[in-house]
């Protein structure tokens, strides 16, 4: 029985040091730019690279030239594609080097134009080892029933954004509105 709580108790233990913290920062510039600072936190893995897709809702655009590197990025590309419907954020580094840290920011994003919402998703870590890590936290406080039928997808968070605010992003991605927007009169 103690072999068994003692296996049980390194499996926990190995499984709780596998997770890692995407926060987004975010801030309402003026009613047409939000910018966004991406960070990891509460991590303990090396990554080489990831990935995230981010859909706007509006007439709101994602540039490249409105985004910057973080220092943990600093030997690493940060690339932009658009996929239909969505862009596509990854940061790599073709010598397969890890992030400069385990925490702190990898990027920054402004969108300009008529922002009503974002989502982000599909996140997507890349460890040292070459296997895939997804964000394991999760995010409270959030209106996460999905009971609404404003909610474009229900299995993310959904929050509505007022003013200066700090989300956490699980595995099942974020939404952010524009100050509880639904499209609705």
């Amino acid at each position: 029985m103690k072999k068994i709580l003692a296996a049980c108790t390194l499996f926990a233990h190995a499984f709780s040091t596998q997770a890692y913290e995407l926060v987004a920062r975010v801030s309402i510039e003026d009613e047409a730019r939000w910018r966004f600072d991406i960070e990891l936190a509460n991590n303990d893995i090396d990554f080489t690279a990831f990935q995230m897709d981010i859909t706007l809702d509006g007439e709101a655009e994602l540039r490249r030239e409105n985004m910057n590197s973080g220092e943990l990025m600093h030997k690493h590309s940060l690339s932009l594609g658009k996929p239909k419907g969505h862009y596509c954020v990854m940061g790599y580094n073709l010598g397969n080097e890890k992030l400069k840290g385990k925490n702190g920011p990898l990027f920054s994003f402004f969108i300009d134009a008529d922002a009503k919402g974002i989502a982000i998703d599909n996140i997507i870590f890349v460890k040292t080892s070459g296997s895939e890590a997804r964000p394991d936290t999760c995010a409270e406080g959030a209106d996460a029933d999905g009971a609404g039928s404003d909610q474009p997808e229900v299995n993310k968070v959904v929050y509505d954004m007022k003013s200066e605010q700090t989300y956490s992003i699980d595995s099942r991605g974020i939404i952010i509105r524009n100050g509880g927007d639904t499209g609705q009169e």
